[in-house]
């Protein structure tokens, strides 16, 4: 338990998020538990978020205290009638001190998976200073926050026509014109819902840009993307990964709109007509109900990516308002990329290349591009000339040697 706990926050120290007061106090004596951390001094606001945290993990609990200055509250039995040994179960006290505060935690016997979790979850909120900023708690679950890139546009990927037509007609146009979608919606509906999307799935291969897409649309939107990398929402501790997906909702709710950007949604969100883990199916329900449900999103949309869309829950894939397919380019497609990454060559040239890469994606085509200028760069040194762009010879030799190695 002493371990779990302190692996837990080492992460959150080494991210500078606990400053410099020192980790929690644990220790087992006379057979009970025992845990103490100091915290800055609490204030009204500070515990009521204390007792939801409390409450979130301890379903029954009574107030032991709520004397100035002392709160005490100590867990009910299973049964909540019967009050036997009552004394020895979880106890959380808060001394609240004019210049500093403390916590103290006790139990007889080791603590639950449920009670580890409230440890730590206690600490991150006592401790963080900015814990009510919403882009805070996105980094503290892992979450990258990527701004919008006013200079990233749809130049940026060539071909894809009918793709960029369906983002921009059934994403970036309702975020844009949002009271022209409501307006619509109160003049057919007897009940008035909104008929903006609040999920859309990008289906294809890796490297079609999709990650790219999204950024675009933060872009165009003037919205914050969140991007959730599938291991910062994942744990091995149970019920943790389920919590961590909906703080990030809660957390990008509370920014007033951002868009989430769920990478490899598939390892996250399997089907359930394949042999499933129970956390991930915790991890499954929230998304259903985030994603169209009683506790769905009002103001944020989430972008689901994945290249195994079979694999996906059949009422997951339900939710999304619309799936955009991201095929592999076609070959004047892959010209327009190889033209991107390589400008000085004549459109013949690029024409060429594009025909003989069939089935490469435009990730891959970058990658080929960027080799080729690394051995041209090692020509330019070895040879101590000036810089100069690499020849067209050049681009079909790699092209040859990716080939040959793949």
């Amino acid at each position: 338990m002493k371990e779990q706990i302190e692996k837990e926050l080492q992460s959150y120290y080494d991210k500078g998020d606990a400053a410099e007061l020192a980790p929690p106090q644990i220790s087992f004596e006379k057979g009970a538990t025992h845990i103490l951390f100091a915290t800055n001094p609490i204030t009204s606001a500070m515990l009521v978020d204390f007792l939801l945290v409390v409450k979130k993990y301890i379903t029954h609990i009574r107030v032991h205290s709520f004397d100035s200055g002392y709160y005490a509250f100590q867990a009910l039995n299973r049964n909540i009638f019967k009050t036997e040994n009552i004394l020895d179960n979880f106890k959380i006290e808060f001394f609240v001190l004019s210049t500093s505060s403390r916590v103290e935690m006790t139990k007889k016997g080791n603590l639950t998976q449920e009670e580890i979790n409230l440890v730590i979850e206690l600490f991150q909120h006592a401790r963080s200073a900015t814990r009510n900023d919403p882009a805070h708690r996105l980094r503290m679950l892992g979450a990258s926050i990527v701004e919008p890139d006013k200079d990233l546009n749809w130049d940026y990927i060539a071909g894809y026509d009918e793709v960029k037509r369906k983002i921009r007609e059934s994403v970036i146009l309702p975020l844009k014109n949002p009271g022209m979608y409501d307006s619509i919606a109160r003049m057919t509906r007897k009940v008035f819902e909104s008929n903006r999307p609040r999920a859309i799935l990008f289906d294809g291969a890796p490297g079609v840009g999709k990650t790219t897409a999204a950024r675009i649309i933060a872009g165009e939107s003037d919205l914050p993307l969140i991007y959730v990398p599938v291991e910062s929402i994942m744990s091995k501790w149970y019920g943790q990964s389920s919590q961590n997906l909906s703080q990030v909702f809660d957390a990008c709710e509370d920014m007033g709109g951002a868009i989430i950007f769920l990478d490899e949604i598939d390892s996250l969100a399997g089907s359930r007509d394949q042999n499933m883990f129970e956390a991930t199916r915790q991890v499954l329900s929230v998304l259903l109900r985030r994603l169209d449900g009683i506790d769905s999103a009002a103001s944020t949309i989430t972008i689901g990516a994945t290249n195994r869309k079979d694999d996906l829950d059949h009422a997951l894939i339900s939710r999304f308002d619309q799936t955009i397919l991201f095929p592999l380019p076609n070959a004047a497609e892959r010209a327009s990329i190889f033209g991107n990454y390589a400008k000085h060559l004549e459109e013949a040239e690029c024409s060429h290349l594009g025909e003989r890469s069939e089935g490469l994606s435009g990730r891959t085509i970058k990658d080929i591009c960027e080799f080729t200028e690394r051995r041209w760069a090692r020509k330019i040194l070895i040879k101590k000339t000036e810089p100069s762009p690499p020849p067209f010879d050049f681009y079909r030799q790699s092209l040859r040697i990716w080939k040959e190695t793949k």
